[in-house]
């Protein structure tokens, strides 16, 4: 546990950034997060400034520790949480607001439609598009914070009732996860209908091993819901999650129609003609941070860095 006579004697000793670094990753060697450490860290900050004989250097150390927690650094120097591959608790569920927790239900149903798809007889047809449109209503439900009357519960209910009933592989599973959804989305304080999806996810998913893109899904939400603030009333729509399978499918999954997402975007700029090296810099800076506001506003991360090239200035034809 973290103290602040522990930090106090790190930030005033002689080398404090790893003095700092050493009390970290105890922390997080025995299971603290990131977040845990930062809060705990943040709760100290107004008597850690007050230590008497702070130096610069002591005070500087701690800040750049607090921006590694949080990953406002380089990518190579910020603290990675220990791997978490569980499935969430019931409990956990609980914690996220009210349409974080619908939308989190049926992005769950959402990775495992491609399953239906794969294993259905192909003699028969498929009920992927009654499937479909169930978790679409669950997201539109979160997406725009509305609960679902009774009647569109009905309806989703009559179109899954064949696929729950049919003799086909992880189909009912599949439609069981999607029927919790939908009632998820008209009873959003029933925490023990959503935990339901993860059960109907995790056996349509059979042997292929989701759990952490699933806890994945869960920890994204809970950080962007603490740290945008959400309430019970704020919607949630399903972009906020980003790609099913950014890294790709897992092994022995159902092939993907869709284009996989990069995970690193290459930008050229040009300068405007007789423009200085402080305009350059400047422009550039400006356009950093806009793409960086909207890439945390949508994922709520920050952008990296990785290089940086400036190009030497082109020769111009001018008549002669």
């Amino acid at each position: 546990m973290l103290t602040l006579d522990a930090i106090r004697a790190a930030a005033l000793s002689d080398q404090p950034w790893t003095r700092l670094d050493e009390l970290v990753r105890a922390e997080l060697a025995v299971g603290q997060t990131t977040r845990q450490i930062y809060k705990a860290l943040m709760g100290l900050a107004n008597e850690f400034d007050d230590t008497p004989g702070l130096s610069e250097d002591g005070s500087d150390a701690f800040g750049d520790t607090l921006d590694a927690l949080t990953g406002y650094c380089r990518a190579d120097q910020c603290y990675q949480d220990p791997p978490n591959t569980t499935l969430p608790s019931e409990e956990e569920v609980a914690t996220l607001p009210r349409w974080a927790r619908i939308a989190f239900a049926a992005r769950c149903v959402r990775r495992v439609l491609t399953i239906l798809d794969e294993t259905w007889d192909s003699g028969k047809p498929t009920p992927i598009n009654h499937v479909d449109w169930a978790v679409g209503v669950a997201e539109d439900a979160a997406a725009t914070a509305t609960i679902l009357p009774r009647t569109t519960v009905e309806e989703a209910d009559r179109g899954l009732a064949k696929c729950r009933a049919a003799k086909q592989p992880y189909a009912s599973h599949v439609a069981l996860a999607a029927s919790h959804a939908v009632e998820a989305a008209a009873n959003p304080n029933a925490v023990h209908t959503r935990f339901g999806v993860l059960s109907g996810t995790v056996l349509a998913a059979d042997d292929v091993d989701i759990w952490p893109q699933i806890r994945r899904d869960f920890d994204h939400l809970s950080r962007l819901a603490e740290w945008q603030k959400w309430d019970d009333d704020t919607p949630v729509p399903p972009e906020v999650f980003g790609p099913l399978w950014p890294e790709g499918p897992p092994k022995g999954w159902p092939p993907q129609t869709d284009a996989p997402q990069r995970a690193e975007l290459v930008i050229e700029a040009f300068a405007r003609e007789r423009a200085t090296e402080q305009m350059v810099e400047d422009d550039i800076v400006n356009l950093f941070n806009a793409l960086n506001r909207y890439h945390i506003a949508r994922s709520g991360v920050r952008l990296t860095l990785e290089q940086f090239r400036s190009l030497l200035p082109a020769s111009v034809l001018a008549e002669v």
